[in-house]
């Protein structure tokens, strides 16, 4: 979500850079610096845009090599080891469970009447 609301967002600004800096009369002569603003916005959006697209790219890159490290063989096992698992298989375990963190007292009295909506 935040990679399509940080494109969404550059080529917002590209736009309407690209769109300010067209709509300077004169070609910029005029006072107002709306040529100037407009290539300003064109930057950043289109800065952000590869920003994102690059923070994109190296996050593709290190998940594929995440996953290819993943897939690695590891030593074969010896001969006895078929023997060991099923021992340690036979053994049962334990669940764990998880639990979050108690959430904290309101610090504040609870709101009455309309402000409480």
């Amino acid at each position: 979500m935040g990679a399509v609301f940080g494109v969404a967002w550059s080529l917002m600004l590209t736009a309407g850079g690209a769109a300010v800096a067209a709509s300077a009369p004169y070609g910029g002569a005029a006072p107002g610096g709306q040529y100037l603003a407009g290539h300003v916005l064109l930057g950043v959006g289109i800065g952000q845009l590869a920003a994102v697209l690059l923070r994109a790219a190296v996050q593709g890159v290190l998940g594929r090599l995440r996953a290819h490290a993943g897939t690695r063989h590891g030593p074969q096992p010896v001969a006895g080891a078929d023997a060991a698992e099923r021992d340690i298989a036979a053994v049962p375990v334990p669940a764990r469970v998880s639990t979050l963190p108690m959430r904290p007292a309101a610090s504040l009295a609870p709101l009455r009447g309309r402000h409480a909506a």
